[in-house]
């Protein structure tokens, strides 16, 4: 895959496999680090998902679809470099594109509109579904519902997101990641299911919630303040009682905390900074601390905080921290 990404055909495929649902999460790692290296990128991105669901089609074949797409794209690589049309504006380049697919897409699945939100590394964003639910998505990852929820309630989550479900009788909400199904009616709950990690987690803060691992169908309800994981290594399943909070914090727009143990706050900074924080000084953990964080580096708290607490820290790499 890596090799045919080094045109950019490449990514067409990506998204082709994408909306046809059978992508890896390597691929869709890959082909969301492309959309978020730039606007042009995010907007030709939106432009074929918008072609593909307002013709309602589906990839009949997929060699005869690449193989059209590459001929497509050498006409579209000559006009970008002639600087003529851009996928942002042209309509033209719209209409050849939906000609092409109906040549070979045939209608046996019908997709529907469907949202796509992605943030980048250093972005959150608030999100208000159809149904007036709330979402706050975590920086790195990305979400996609349909347009309207009058059919069904659900969501697809890749990453991290806070959810606030709005009751609707008889109307289940669900969210799918790559490893589990988490349904509910009204609640308030967090999800993290990270592309790149093999535990998908899910805490709850109030209501009540159903998860069910996928391809096993073994399933888990859990209550308020109790945190699952689920380990796709070796299909580990644990339930364990948490301080939600904990969890849910990074929403803000500042950190304010009075006396939480560093156990506590070394949670909060990972959702907030978004990186892995490994403590090997045990010792610490149970110390209490106050402290509030808005917009300060990352360097800048943890100097900060070896003022409060007796500690040394060190990068392992760009997302990873050591304490010691």
């Amino acid at each position: 895959m890596l090799s045919e990404l080094s045109n950019p055909n490449g990514y067409d495929i990506l998204i082709v496999k994408y909306l046809d649902d059978d992508i890896s999460s390597e691929e869709k790692e890959l082909l969301r680090n492309w959309i978020l290296q730039s606007k042009e990128n995010e907007i030709y991105f939106r432009d074929y998902v918008s072609i593909w669901e307002a013709s309602n089609i589906i990839l009949q074949d997929k060699k005869n679809a690449q193989i059209k797409l590459e001929e497509f794209n050498q006409k579209q690589s000559r006009l970008r470099r002639r600087k003529l049309i851009s996928w942002a504006t042209s309509s033209a380049a719209a209409v050849m594109l939906l000609l092409i697919t109906l040549q070979f897409f045939t209608p046996y699945q019908w997709f529907g509109e469907r949202v796509q939100t992605f943030t980048s590394e250093n972005s959150k964003k608030e999100i208000v579904l159809p149904d007036g639910s709330h979402v706050w998505l975590n920086a790195n990852s990305s979400i996609s519902y349909a347009k309207s929820f009058e059919r069904s309630r659900k969501v697809k989550l890749t990453g991290e997101a806070l959810f606030d479900v709005v009751k609707s009788a008889g109307k289940n909400f669900t969210v799918e990641t790559s490893n589990i199904k988490i349904e509910v009616l009204g609640t308030v709950f967090l999800v993290n299911d990270k592309a790149g990690s093999d535990i998908t987690e899910t805490v709850l803060e109030s209501g009540l919630v159903n998860i069910t691992i996928n391809g096993t169908g073994e399933d888990f309800n859990l209550k308020p303040g109790e945190l699952f994981q689920y380990n796709s290594t070796d299909e580990s399943s644990t339930i364990e009682q948490v301080n939600a909070s904990s969890y849910t914090g990074w929403i803000a727009t500042s950190l304010s905390f009075t006396n939480i143990p560093m156990s506590e706050l070394i949670i909060q900074l990972e959702k907030w900074y978004n990186i892995d924080i490994v403590c090997n000084n045990k010792s610490i953990l149970n110390i209490p601390v106050s402290i509030t964080i808005d917009d300060e580096p990352l360097e800048e708290t943890l100097f900060l905080l070896s003022q409060i607490v007796s500690l040394s820290w060190s990068a392992e790499s760009v997302n990873r921290i050591i304490l010691n």
